[in-house]
């Protein structure tokens, strides 16, 4: 993952990971795409001065983007103004793989966005990234694993914020069902059941199941496992959590059950996936 960059304040790189991270001040790059990989920014001081595909726009502080492998766009110099901003960079593949967690059209919402994808965070979500930004610079730089966990933490955060965004404006979906959306995939629900989520709608589960099909082509208990199998995988690969800690956290009660729907989900044990993932790296 290589861009014309300047003012580095503090990064992780890692030639075996799949995320780069990057605090900046006075950035300045030349007009770039980036291929293979996807870029997510947070401006922690503004304003800055940046250029997206055809388009100059002033960034103010709690600004977000997503920035698309084919996204022209570059940053500016501002002289008089101290700027700076949080960056992840994220390969193709992980990109995929992390946006189905959050949810299965969360991809292609964001490859068919128009133009550019910026976005203003609350002041709570805004204090969050910035205590994960905190955190990841206070970890010695050869504990990877560590470090690893909390950027796919700070990853997973800023794709449900702007799943929250996307949701708010996306009208081909009735605002009730955004609004149910936007809660069930936000990290505190992945331990929930689908009666968890029916007890917070005011919809009959019916009404319910056919908004899933009709809109997501999905059920409700499958697009619930497909975010806890798909957590648990993040969990095994990328952390020293045990299996029966990753099968209480995303809310199941029986080892087996959780082993026997995970290996069915993915055609390989929880044991087995992580001993595969960890001769990988």
């Amino acid at each position: 993952m290589q861009t014309q960059l300047f003012g580095k304040l503090s990064a992780f790189d890692d030639k075996n990971s799949n995320l780069d991270f990057h605090v900046w001040n006075h950035l300045e790059t030349s007009l770039h795409t980036h291929k293979d990989y996807y870029e997510l920014f947070l401006v922690t001081k503004g304003p800055i001065k940046y250029y997206v595909n055809e388009k100059t726009i002033l960034l103010k502080s709690k600004d977000m983007s997503i920035v698309r492998p084919y996204d022209k766009h570059k940053f500016f110099y501002m002289q008089d103004s101290h700027t700076q901003h949080i960056n992840l960079a994220v390969d193709c593949e992980y990109f995929n793989y992390f946006t189905n967690i959050i949810s299965p059209t969360m991809k292609d919402t964001i490859n068919s966005a128009d133009n550019y994808i910026i976005f203003q965070t609350s002041d709570e979500q805004f204090a969050y990234m910035n205590y994960l930004k905190r955190v990841i610079n206070t970890i010695p730089y050869d504990q990877t694993q560590l470090r690893t966990a909390n950027l796919n933490l700070l990853l997973f955060n800023m794709l449900s914020i702007y799943n929250t965004f996307s949701f708010t404006k996306n009208d081909a979906y009735p605002q009730w069902f955004s609004a149910l959306l936007n809660e069930i995939t936000k990290p505190h629900f992945i331990d929930k059941s689908v009666n968890d989520m029916y007890d917070i709608c005011h919809y009959s589960s019916p009404m319910i199941i056919k908004a899933f099909k009709d809109y997501l082509n999905t059920t409700p208990v499958k697009f619930l496992t497909n975010l806890k199998m798909t957590y648990a995988k993040n969990l095994l690969t990328d952390t020293d959590y045990g299996t029966l800690d990753i099968c209480a956290k995303i809310g199941y009660s029986s080892l087996s059950h959780f082993n026997h729907v995970f290996k069915d989900y993915y055609g390989i044990s929880p044991s087995a996936c992580r001993k595969k993932e960890t001769a990988k790296k």
